[in-house]
């Protein structure tokens, strides 16, 4: 299930393609979009935000137009969690390990597609899972064995 609170920017010059990419996102049950059409929008949002984006989905062009490193700019950004970037020209998105999902940053040969997109939003929304707790030696002990069934047939409700 979609977490509907992740923060998306889209950051691409072409409105056809921005437009394109946020309905693949919203088809995933992601609404919280900003699309951008220059660097220059995209480094006033990202050093304005009061919280990090979750995601950039960035056309890699869109920086080296304004002679900045998308990759780089985005590495060294404590406002931007994961990146996926392209380059305006079928992909997969490679395997990722759950050791490597702190922060994913992948580079695409064009804008990707609705199956790539929802295997990059698989990894980067996965649930967490935080650890298991040991229950307590009482709870453990009763959890081995097993409970005696209760009999409900003498109730209020019995005839």
């Amino acid at each position: 299930m979609a977490n509907k609170t992740l923060r998306i920017l889209i950051a691409d010059a072409h409105p056809c393609q921005r437009l394109q990419l946020e309905r693949l996102l919203n088809g995933l049950g992601y609404y919280r979009i900003a699309p951008v059409d220059s660097f220059e929008e995209l480094q006033r949002l990202v050093q304005c935000a009061l919280q990090p984006f979750h995601l950039l989905l960035g056309n890699i062009e869109l920086a080296s137009h304004a002679g900045v490193d998308l990759e780089r700019f985005c590495r060294v950004s404590s406002q931007i969690q994961h990146a996926l970037l392209y380059h305006s020209a079928q992909l997969k998105v490679p395997a990722v390990s759950q050791a490597e999902r702190q922060a994913v940053s992948l580079s695409l040969p064009q804008a990707p597609d609705n199956e790539a997109l929802e295997s990059f939003m698989a990894i980067i929304d996965a649930p967490l899972l935080v650890g298991k707790l040991p229950l307590p030696g009482t709870l453990a002990a009763n959890a081995a064995r097993p409970r005696p069934r209760a009999n409900f047939a003498r109730t209020v409700f019995h005839r």
